[in-house]
């Protein structure tokens, strides 16, 4: 690889994010290829245990107000750490979260197979965690608080491309090809969606953005 990187990243990152790449001497670019947004809903307050698998999923449950009262001290497991952090700032009882929804889904079925969950979340997911439950005859209900949008776009050619989700991809393979770039994925099911030699894609070894950008550290190092 050469010394000036071209990086982009398929979504905007924050400021701080953004610098430390740059500052790796890379020629860094950002576009975001999806978008979110809220969709209608309505919850009744069972005695759930309730299931988050994205920092969206959050995100969009307590942007009503009336929900920082109901769903507090509420018992919740969770996808990923920054998930958990957000839920605990809420008020919720987060007593475990797991990297990924498949190894939720196994925690649930060993040590909590009685609970009835309610699991908030995007119209675009990955059916492990529903599937697994179901399986095992676990109850789960499912409220749906936001929509994946895909906004593709072509762009030029890049050395590296940061990708964070299979819908990420998605986007940008419509209108744009992958078979020079190195992409490094937020995780194992946003790898499986590129249709490249696994020896192209880089996976971060825990699903953050950080982990995704000391990837890119050592990938630069070794130029």
């Amino acid at each position: 690889m050469k010394n000036s990187l071209k990086i982009l990243s398929t979504k905007t990152l924050t400021a701080i994010q953004k610098s430390v790449i740059i500052n790796f001497g890379c020629s860094y670019t950002e576009r975001n290829f999806i978008e979110t947004q809220t969709l209608p809903f309505s919850y009744t307050d069972k005695n759930y245990t309730l299931l988050f698998s994205s920092q969206n999923a959050v995100k969009y449950v307590f942007e009503k107000p009336a929900y920082n009262t109901l769903l507090k001290n509420k018992t919740c497991y969770c996808v990923g750490e920054k998930t958990k952090r957000l839920l605990v700032d809420k008020g919720l009882k987060v007593p475990h979260f797991e990297e990924n929804s498949s190894n939720l889904a196994n925690f649930i079925v060993k040590s909590d197979g009685n609970a009835h969950f309610l699991f908030f979340c995007g119209n675009e997911r990955r059916a492990d965690l529903e599937t697994q439950l179901k399986k095992n005859k676990i109850n789960i209900d499912v409220i749906e608080v936001y929509k994946t949008l895909l906004k593709p776009k072509a762009v030029e050619l890049f050395d590296v491309v940061l990708f964070y989700s299979p819908s990420g991809v998605k986007s940008f393979l419509k209108d744009n090809k992958v078979d020079e770039s190195i992409c490094i994925c937020i995780g194992p099911t946003t790898a499986e969606a590129l249709p490249i030699p696994k020896e192209n894609i880089i996976i971060a070894s825990k699903p953050s953005i950080e982990h995704m950008i000391y990837q890119l550290k050592k990938l630069h190092s070794h130029d």
